[in-house]
């Protein structure tokens, strides 16, 4: 999993060579490596622990890429104003994202097992409101990467259909 997050960090860069990408045999995009990374959560049960959050840039574009790569087939719009809509984790299922609703806007809550954050005095100011956390409180680089990867994913514009070129 960490090489495939590596390879979409890399992708989500505004200088990535995508003609050189396309040239490669196993080349494949973004969307295909996305999923490869992460699977929707059954249950939020677990030892997961928060340690950051985001607040996307433009709540119905981002809300509408992730349910466009994660496919959801249930999501729970009973609490528009605070609310979690569903979550995903990573492949190896040791980082939750909970994909939520705070005032109306989009906020990603990223959680992960209790030994892997980081809880020294000046880790972390946590808040309520998605954003506000001053950095992601963990010590896995590669949790790190993942939640890095999950919040340019939100931003990133993808072209859903070619014809009539709909991007968001």
């Amino acid at each position: 999993m960490k090489g495939e997050i590596q390879e979409l960090l890399e992708m989500l860069s505004p200088s990535f060579d995508w003609d050189k990408h396309w040239e490669k045999d196993d080349a494949e995009g973004i969307e295909g490596l996305f999923r490869k990374c992460v699977k929707l959560a059954t249950s939020t049960e677990g030892d997961y622990h928060d340690c950051g959050s985001y607040k996307a840039e433009d709540t119905p574009r981002g809300m509408y890429r992730l349910f466009y790569l994660l496919e959801p087939e249930a999501v729970d719009f009973s609490s528009m104003y605070r609310g979690d809509l569903f979550s995903f984790v990573s492949a190896d299922e040791r980082f939750l994202v909970r994909v939520s609703l705070f005032e109306y806007e989009l906020g990603l809550y990223f959680l992960a097992p209790e030994e892997l954050i980081d809880k020294s005095d000046a880790a972390c100011v946590p808040s309520a409101w998605p954003g506000a956390d001053n950095r992601i409180r963990l010590t896995d680089p590669v949790g790190i990467d993942f939640f890095e990867m999950v919040k340019r994913i939100v931003e990133h514009e993808f072209e859903v259909y070619s014809v009539g070129e709909f991007k968001v």
